[in-house]
């Protein structure tokens, strides 16, 4: 039966789905993927994207324990083995060849109905919040988060802000809701946060890729970004903060909460991720830091937070709404962020990354 389409959610009928479940001919060809893959990629990569084409919906306990439940040494070291590092550079390469706006499509267009399901009610935050204990929801902890941000910003009320990487107009909303009254203006690549944001929010937001094009409307008070840096490659960020320091004025500051690598500039999880944010790569850390000082800022500072909580308890709320996500985006999609969620989580629990949040300041002349 052929998809219908309902605005801009795409609705898949349950039986497509056991269709799917009892078709040998497509178990056959996801063996076969998985096998060339083990081989192209690895076994970390095979595996995940095996699951991701599950031919029905992965089993929430059971995935969430296949991921994150400690596994012996030595099967460990076997994942972590192959492919080579030349080999993972290679593919990286290759796959870093794509604009941004294409990965960045692939992964956030997927549908904001889609989204709503498992991100907090009210601002719709997709980046790390700040839970203060287990009781709180998810909804507080993000209200946390966006409130440590605005203290870091230091705003008086009248600043002149950019936000880089917007989203769905999230930290922009906070900021109006708690008496920000100078000008607010958001960037994105997501033409569905772009819709959202202007029709459903009323806010200032461009559809502009903030990494390579220059900042209109420069001078700025302050930048941030929540979660963006994530999307710039090693060899952009030089430029990027320096575009970021001409575009501040003499005083300025810009705070940016993203993660990045903690030793390892390659490490085995590198092509796992292209499966969820295609043409993105993470930077080391120190990487940020040298970039930003070459750029003339002073870093004042740098701290590092969980993100773990935040990724349980989206999975929670997507596994929820099991039902509701099928209909929107269909099985793989749905079987795509089971994986993504719980895989993260580890990437986090095996301390690859840190999740930071950073203030650099532009000397005032």
């Amino acid at each position: 039966m052929a998809i219908r389409m309902t605005g801009q959610a795409q609705i898949y009928p349950s039986f497509d789905i056991e269709h799917r479940i009892s078709s040998p001919i497509a178990e056959t060809g996801r063996l076969q993927r998985f096998t060339s893959e083990l081989i192209s990629h690895g076994p970390l990569y095979a595996l995940a994207n095996h699951r991701i084409h599950s031919p029905k919906p992965l089993v929430p306990l059971e995935n969430w324990k296949y991921w994150t439940d400690p596994k012996p040494q030595w099967l460990e070291g076997i994942m972590r083995a192959y492919p080579p590092r030349w080999k993972r550079k290679a593919y990286l390469d290759a796959m870093l060849e794509q604009d941004h706006a294409s990965g960045i499509e692939a992964h956030y267009d997927v549908s904001n109905e889609f989204y709503a399901l498992f991100l907090d009610k009210k601002y719709r935050f997709y980046t790390a919040a700040d839970f203060w204990n287990k009781q709180e929801t998810l909804e507080e902890a993000q209200v946390h988060k966006a409130g440590f941000i605005r203290g870091l910003l230091r705003l008086s009320g009248d600043e002149k802000v950019l936000d880089l990487g917007c989203g769905w107009g999230s930290m922009l909303r906070y900021l109006r809701e708690t008496g920000h009254s100078g000008e607010l203006i958001g960037l994105t690549l997501s033409q569905e946060q772009l819709t959202f944001d202007q029709q459903q929010r009323g806010l200032s937001v461009s559809l502009s890729d903030f990494i390579t094009e220059p900042f209109e409307g420069a001078p700025y008070d302050r930048i941030y970004s929540i979660g963006s840096l994530e999307h710039v490659r090693p060899a952009e960020l030089a430029n990027l903060y320096q575009k970021t320091y001409d575009a501040l004025a003499p005083g300025g500051l810009a705070v940016h909460q993203f993660f990045s690598y903690r030793s390892d500039p390659c490490p085995i999880s590198v092509a796992v991720l292209e499966l969820f944010f295609p043409g993105s790569m993470l930077s080391m850390h120190r990487i940020h830091i040298e970039a930003a000082e070459a750029a003339g800022f002073r870093i004042t500072h740098d701290s590092i937070h969980d993100y773990k909580p935040t990724l349980r308890a989206w999975y929670d709320r997507l596994v929820a709404n099991q039902d509701k996500a099928l209909a929107l985006v269909g099985l793989e999609v749905y079987n795509r962020y089971m994986t993504f969620l719980p895989f993260a989580w580890l990437f986090f629990k095996q301390n690859e990354a840190d999740l930071h949040r950073v203030v650099i300041e532009k000397t005032a002349c």
